[in-house]
């Protein structure tokens, strides 16, 4: 990092502590999973998988649980070592039995047989006996003891999926927040390209400033010049840039309350773009604007695949690959998911969801290609971008413009 990108990086260092209230947020979360299990008859919700127990409790638990009873606070199932910071962060808190590497002993029939009367004492308890448990990942000991034992089982990933995608009062601000980091890593990526550089030398410099801005962790990150972007390539290479050519970043940074972004940017190496470059890029600009237009609170995704404005034949087949929108939050691509090619239902988008639009312009055969990707809050009328102020490349789209 040079010295100018290292003082504006200490410079633009912002954080929204205030702007939420970390309580109120993890309230929320589980109250709207607990509203659309009563929509769906659900009687509870048992989850094991690391990000959806982070979801519900605000912390990580190394191969912890969480019960979710029908109404009140959602119980954390841990083991007898971790009962005591658990305790401290969240209660109720009890111990649990579910412990997959435990199916080496010789008695652990006899644990499976106690988690399985555990969870049904739990469902007695809560007034849900007799009716659905979803569940997600778990050892599949487990999961057949409680079918044996007459509990019905359901796959969790609808509801949970469902049940966060429209983001809580916190969580948008969350996200304001994360758009203003993606403005500066992606300001400071840019600043830095120039003949010479390496993918990988480019790709560290972006690691090494978003951990600097206090955040989670980098789920991905792929950062691909010349003919590594199309076909798109997922991992970075000591590939060194060269003058005249085009350079993307694809990033999934992820911030407060496990909340992840999903944003995409290209530039070119050098500041004079050919015509062809030129009329590349403003293609693919133009359409995601145009598709940040269509999606309004309130319109069927059948609607807006009717609105979507037309994508170059030459660019299609590839275009195709990506979802035209899809919905971020604790992972990369929940629930809505909106394809051209795919099968809409009839359900509508909602405010406060908190989608990506993609675009990938470049041709088959070709090594040239333009990524783009914005992320939006659904609201009524237009919506709101998220990454507005990530800049485009300048030399085509000016600051002002976009």
């Amino acid at each position: 990092m040079d010295e100018s990108s290292a003082e504006f990086l200490n410079s633009n260092k912002t954080r929204a502590n205030g702007r939420w209230d970390s309580a109120r947020l993890k309230r929320e979360r589980r109250e709207n999973l607990q509203a659309e299990m009563k929509r769906r008859g659900i009687g509870a919700t048992l989850l094991a998988d690391n990000l959806n127990v982070e979801y519900i409790l605000g912390f990580h638990i190394p191969g912890g649980q969480v019960f979710i009873p029908p109404e009140g606070e959602a119980i954390a199932m841990v083991r007898p070592r971790d009962m005591g910071y658990v305790g401290l962060k969240h209660q109720p808190v009890i111990l649990t039995n579910y412990n997959a590497t435990k199916a080496f002993n010789v008695d652990y029939s006899r644990q499976v047989n106690k988690f399985v009367t555990g969870i049904k004492d739990l469902l007695e308890k809560h007034g849900a006996t007799g009716k659905p448990l979803a569940v997600d990942g778990m050892e599949v000991t487990c999961l057949l003891g409680l079918d044996r034992a007459g509990v019905e089982i359901i796959n969790s990933l609808p509801l949970v999926e469902v049940s966060r995608s429209v983001k809580t009062q916190d969580e948008v601000e969350i996200y304001h927040d994360l758009g203003d980091m993606y403005r500066q890593v992606f300001t400071l990526f840019r600043d830095n390209i120039k003949p010479g550089v390496t993918e990988k030398q480019l790709e560290a410099l972006v690691i090494d400033a978003w951990t600097k801005l206090g955040n989670e962790d980098i789920l991905q990150i792929n950062v691909c010049a010349g003919e590594n972007m199309n076909p798109w390539r997922r991992w970075a290479t000591d590939r060194p840039l060269k003058e005249g050519e085009f350079v993307g970043m694809d990033f999934h940074g992820r911030v407060d309350h496990g909340l992840l972004g999903d944003g995409s940017r290209t530039y070119l190496v050098g500041h004079n773009p050919t015509q062809a470059q030129r009329d590349l890029y403003r293609q693919a600009w133009e359409y995601v604007q145009a598709v940040g237009d269509c999606v309004q609170a309130g319109r069927s995704y059948a609607d807006v695949i009717e609105l979507l404005p037309p994508v170059p034949p030459k660019f299609q087949a590839q275009q195709d690959n990506y979802h035209v929108v899809h919905a971020i939050g604790i992972v990369p691509q929940g629930y809505p998911k909106v394809d051209r090619l795919g099968t809409p239902n009839d359900d509508t988008f909602k405010e406060n969801q908190i989608l990506s639009i993609e675009c990938f312009f470049g041709e088959e055969g070709s090594d040239v290609a333009v990524k783009l990707e914005e992320i939006i809050r659904v609201r009524q009328g237009p919506p709101e971008f998220i990454t507005g102020r990530v800049p485009y490349e300048e030399s085509v789209i000016p600051a002002g413009q976009a």
